[in-house]
C-alpha cells in the first residue's frame, strides 16, 4: 500500500513546509506562517509588517491559491510533489479563534500562536479546489476526500529517521534487501540508500542502472501502516536486529 494523493496533499499542506500564497493578481506572498486544521483547511497567521498583512489590508476577503512544494530530506531524494489549495481567505471569527489556535498547534506549535488575537490575526482558507501534481502529472482531488485523509505522522521526523538508518542500520538493511532481491532472481551487491520514508514503507536508491543511464528505485512496503515513530521502531526491529528473518516487517 502507498500513500494516496489525498494523504500526500494533506502531508504537504500541514505546515512543516513553506507555502506561496497568490491573490487574484497572481503576485506571490511568502514569509508567513501557516498550518492546517483537523480537516485540512489552511490557517494563516498575519503579523504587522509582513507581506500577508499588507495584502489583507488592501483586499480583505478574497479568492486565493496556496501552493506548497515538497522539500526532499536530502539531495537526490525523489520529491513527493506539489499541492495547490484554492478557496476564499476569510478571518477566523473571534469565537472560533481559541479552537483554531489549538488545531494550529497540533500541526505546528510555534511561539507566534501566543499573540493571535492581539498583534497577530488568523485567517482560514475555505477550500473549494485541491490539485496535486507529481512528476509532471496533475490531478484534481475531491475536497471531501482531501478533508478525510490524514497527514503522514512520520513526515516531520523523516530526515532524522533516514539519518539514523544511514548511520546505524545500513548493514542490516542491505542484508535484508539482498535477500529480497535474491529471492526474485536479481543479483545486487551495491550499497542501498534509503531516500524516503512514510507510514507505508521505504523508497530505496539502488544506484545507477547497469544497462543504461538513470537510477534504480525500489519501494519496500511495511506489513501495515505505522502510527508514529515508536510504532515504526517496533515494526522495523525484526529487520534491523534479526535480519535472518528477512521477510518480517516488509511486504
Amino acid at each position: 500500500m502507498r500513500p494516496s494523493a489525498a494523504e500526500v496533499a494533506r502531508t504537504l499542506a500541514r505546515g512543516r513546509l513553506g507555502g506561496v500564497l497568490r491573490f487574484a493578481d497572481g503576485a506571490p506572498v511568502t514569509g508567513f506562517h501557516h498550518a492546517t486544521d483537523r480537516i485540512g483547511r489552511p490557517l494563516l497567521l498575519a503579523a504587522p509588517g509582513d507581506g500577508l498583512a499588507a495584502r489583507l489590508r488592501a483586499s480583505g476577503p478574497a479568492e486565493v491559491r496556496l501552493t506548497v512544494d515538497d522539500v526532499p530530506p536530502h539531495r537526490g531524494a525523489p520529491s513527493l510533489g506539489r499541492v495547490r489549495l484554492s478557496g476564499i481567505l476569510l478571518p477566523v471569527p473571534r469565537s472560533a479563534t481559541r479552537p483554531a489556535v489549538l488545531e494550529y498547534a497540533r500541526s505546528r506549535p510555534i511561539p507566534e500562536l501566543f499573540d493571535v488575537g492581539d498583534r497577530i490575526t488568523m485567517h482560514r482558507i475555505e477550500i473549494d479546489r485541491v490539485s496535486f501534481s507529481r512528476s509532471g502529472a496533475a490531478e484534481a482531488i475531491d475536497p471531501a476526500e482531501y478533508a478525510a485523509a490524514e497527514p503522514d505522522p512520520l513526515h516531520e521526523c523523516e530526515r532524522d529517521l533516514l539519518d539514523d538508518l544511514a548511520r546505524h542500520h545500513m548493514a542490516q538493511l542491505g542484508h535484508h534487501l539482498r535477500h529480497l532481491l535474491d529471492a526474485k532472481g536479481t543479483a545486487y551487491d551495491g550499497t542501498p540508500r534509503v531516500r524516503r520514508l512514510d507510514r507505508y514503507g521505504l523508497v530505496v536508491d539502488l544506484g545507477d542502472a547497469p544497462a543504461g543511464p538513470g537510477r534504480r528505485w525500489l519501494r519496500l512496503e511495511f506489513a501495515r501502516p505505522v502510527s508514529g515513530r515508536h510504532d515504526l521502531a517496533h515494526l522495523m526491529h525484526p529487520i534491523l536486529f534479526h535480519c535472518h528473518h528477512s521477510s518480517d516487517g516488509c511486504a
